[in-house]
């Protein structure tokens, strides 16, 4: 057995990009549209239709310029908020103590 190639996987594209619906993320974007459809069609006044389409294209307007900052910023914005600022360099005596099994 001389043969020794690297074994290769292909993994297809799609399976690393985030999902994305009109340059925003899915999630938002299908939330931002339920709320403007709210506005638009169920208080059925013309006041609410153009509160709603306004607020359909600032907010697609929004998640799309977000997006294209980070694809993924609902799920890390939040992480990255939870972060400390600092952490110490020194261990301190009134840490917790923990069972190292």
């Amino acid at each position: 057995m001389t043969d020794t190639g690297r074994q290769e996987v292909p993994i297809h594209e799609s399976l690393n990009r985030p999902l994305l619906v009109l340059g925003g993320e899915r999630n938002l974007v299908l939330m931002l549209g339920v709320i403007a459809g709210v506005f638009m069609f169920s208080l059925a006044q013309l006041w609410a239709f153009v509160t709603g389409v306004v607020l359909w294209l600032t907010g697609q307007w929004a998640l799309a310029q977000a997006a294209k900052y980070d694809p993924l910023l609902s799920q890390v914005g939040p992480r990255h908020v939870r972060y400390r600022r600092h952490y110490p360099a020194a261990a301190s005596p009134y840490a917790p103590h923990r069972e190292i099994s």
